[in-house]
């Protein structure tokens, strides 16, 4: 949603740039009659006439026309106007004028100029194509699909015919040219953007790779089921507790739940942005945590610290591969992954935590040996914020928390926090918020409460603690933001 004080006709590229980020993202208002900064409902003298404006500008300047329906509607006994537009399905849409043509995307709040990326990504979208599905310049013949083959054979008990069966998978074209996903798929792993980087960090930071890797790994130049083996020991064999195999089931008392890094690592490869050019996945183990990061953001341009994590709609970037690795059943097709990743961590206090932007994908999986159990956390909030009790806890913690930083923002935070009486576990979530927004993002209550294991209510409680003590701010209603001293 944006703000308009009034309809601006001079400079119309001020707005429509928004209808145009809303038509390529997820749809959106423009609200005429109220300022943004500070919000404030002002009114429109003559609200019929800004509507006749706007629908004269919108098909003079945004091509293709979108969809889009504008009323007046009133607000705080004021007269404004109301802009809804929505998204597709003839991507992109462009802002128009003197000959040129710029097609906007929403990042967060802000309407931007697409990247090259993006734009290609649209213009996919409006072929109603997929990268993957795409042809590329190997033909059959020039690779193999013969572990493709035997996985099928292996897992499903039931035979791959190459000559049949890739094209209807979309791996190959009807005459004969191999598409992006065969070349993934491919025994040879064509695709070099396929690689996955793996390192195993001493302690729960980043440091050199010459002095601080306990164990690093590069893999490439192989099909996307080897890619995901490789990744998947690569977790096991640098987990102090791995899983383990009785019979034809596996053992679950282990650092990182089976089920939840299957899940996390087939994301990856299969959600993951193949058109950026020289980027990889990478899977790094510290101590506490596991952090898989995939290149790409959310198809939709939204943030997925921003959105309930249960309910986020199945979409998804690389149909072919998708569809073979649900065949395979790598995955599910109805979209059930994250909850099967958060039910892995019922018994810990420390839960699952996703972040993104335009660029790419975080998962971060808590290690189960050295989290805390969840009866213990509740124990710690029943207990209240403020206690007498938790002072020299928090004392400790303080130093602990020095120990831990790496840069001047979280050594300026981890000061501000030594001076408040807040609780040591918050304290240390306190910290954990910021590393994962910093000052220049902004954060809700459904994040702090996914992040600190609690209900919204609880987590509404956090946050005006931490705006009492100057820690965080609010720009908007519902929004938050941490605020430099």
């Amino acid at each position: 949603m944006d703000y308009k004080e009034r309809l601006e006709e001079k400079k119309p590229r001020s707005w429509l740039k928004s209808v145009s980020a809303f038509a390529n993202t997820e749809g959106g208002h423009l609200i005429f009659g109220v300022k943004n900064e500070p919000r404030e409902v002002v009114g429109l003298e003559n609200p019929q006439a800004v509507v006749s404006r706007l629908t004269e500008l919108i098909k003079v300047r945004i091509d293709p026309t979108p969809r889009y329906r504008v009323r007046e509607v009133e607000i705080e006994g004021k007269s404004c106007v109301d802009l809804e537009v929505q998204d597709g399905p003839a991507y992109p849409y462009y802002y128009a004028f003197d000959g040129s043509h710029t097609a906007y995307v929403r990042h967060g709040d802000q309407s931007e100029e697409a990247t090259s990326r993006e734009l290609n990504e649209l213009i996919l979208q409006g072929m109603n194509q997929t990268f993957d599905a795409l042809p590329s310049s190997y033909r059959v013949g020039d690779v193999s699909f013969t572990l493709l083959a035997a996985t099928f054979k292996n897992l499903k008990k039931e035979d791959f015919d190459l000559e049949k069966d890739l094209p209807s998978a979309g791996l190959v074209t009807d005459d004969g040219q191999i598409t992006n996903g065969g070349l993934l798929l491919c025994d040879q792993g064509v695709l070099k953007q396929s690689r996955i980087f793996c390192t195993r960090w001493k302690g729960n930071y980043k440091g050199s790779i010459e002095e601080d890797a306990l164990d690093d790994k590069e893999f490439q130049g192989a099909s996307l089921i080897t890619l995901l083996q490789n990744a998947e020991d690569f977790v096991r064999n640098n987990s102090k507790n791995p899983w383990s195999i009785r019979g034809m089931t596996r053992e679950e008392r282990s650092d990182y739940p089976y089920k939840a890094v299957r899940e996390v690592l087939v994301n990856a490869l299969i959600h993951r942005n193949y058109q950026i050019l020289g980027s990889e996945i990478h899977v790094e183990v510290f101590d506490d945590r596991l952090e898989i990061t995939s290149p790409g953001g959310m198809m939709n341009g939204r943030r997925v610290q921003d959105m309930d994590i249960r309910h986020i709609p199945s979409m998804r970037r690389n149909q072919v591969i998708s569809d073979v690795f649900s065949r395979l059943g790598f995955m599910e097709r109805r979209g059930s992954g994250i909850d099967r990743i958060l039910n892995s961590y019922v018994e810990v206090a420390q839960k699952p935590t996703f972040y993104s932007d335009s660029d790419f994908f975080i998962v971060t999986l808590p290690n189960r040996s050295v989290a805390t159990p969840a009866q213990v956390s509740m124990e710690s909030v029943a207990s209240g914020e403020e206690s007498a009790e938790t002072s020299a806890e928090s004392a400790e913690t303080s130093t602990v928390l020095h120990g831990m930083s790496t840069d001047a923002e979280v050594s300026e935070l981890c000061k501000r926090l030594d001076n408040t009486r807040l609780t040591a576990s918050t304290k240390e979530r306190t910290l954990e918020l910021f590393k994962r927004y910093r000052y220049q993002y902004q954060f809700r209550s459904i994040n702090v409460a996914q992040l600190y294991s609690v209900q919204k209510s609880r987590a509404s409680s956090i946050i005006k603690n931490l705006i009492k003590h100057g820690l965080v701010t609010s720009p908007e209603y519902g929004v938050y933001q941490f605020v430099k001293k």
